[in-house]
């Protein structure tokens, strides 16, 4: 029997609640300019003091009725997109994190591998060219780590030919710089 996966949906919270405060205080906003329209001409209506009696009824009817209706569909509306909000913005913020993942391991001297993010997320563009800089990166520090060796191969062959005092002064310093490259250039792991 294979092993059960349990998805995480809220994988950064404070990005993703963020967007849900946004995307709710969206939506109330809208609800806000709905209920306006709606009940404002119905308020006024029923405060005109020539309406009958029976006409009041009628406006407080339709005020009633779009209290009983409106409400609870707008509530189960918002429950609907507070959930797609966390849907969507897992597909943002799990990318996110990967990226963060990937930027540490560069960080560490890390640029082996490449960045790989799930099918039907968002943020593929972003994927795409931070492979084409992790591809880049190793390809250029690549070359500088083989043109380190290539001097290192060169120096040595100077340190074993017969040079002046002022010709040993100046490859020791080659050495010594050689040296600092290398370390440097070590820090790296491209593959």
């Amino acid at each position: 029997m294979g092993r059960i996966r349990r998805k995480t949906y809220v994988v950064d919270k404070k990005l993703q609640y963020t967007l849900l405060g946004y995307n709710a205080m969206y939506f109330f906003v809208t609800v806000v300019a709905l209920g306006l329209a709606l009940f404002t001409p119905l308020v006024f209506e029923i405060s005109d003091p020539s309406l009958s009696p029976r006409q009041q009824a009628e406006v407080a009817g339709k005020i009633l009725y779009l209290h009983s209706y409106l409400w609870p569909a707008l509530l189960i509306v918002l429950v609907i997109l507070a959930f797609h909000s966390v849907l969507v913005s897992n597909k943002i913020a799990g990318p996110l994190r990967r990226f963060r993942a990937v930027f540490q391991k560069i960080t560490e001297g890390d640029i082996s591998g490449t960045l790989r993010i799930r099918k039907g997320d968002l943020l593929i563009n972003e994927q795409t060219k931070i492979d084409e800089m992790i591809s880049v990166f190793q390809d250029k520090i690549g070359r500088i780590q083989a043109e380190e060796a290539a001097i290192g191969v060169l120096l040595h062959k100077l340190h074993e030919q017969e040079l002046s005092d002022e010709h040993k002064a100046v490859l020791r310093e080659l050495e010594e710089h050689h040296e600092r490259l290398r370390k440097e250039a070590e820090f790296f792991k491209i593959w």
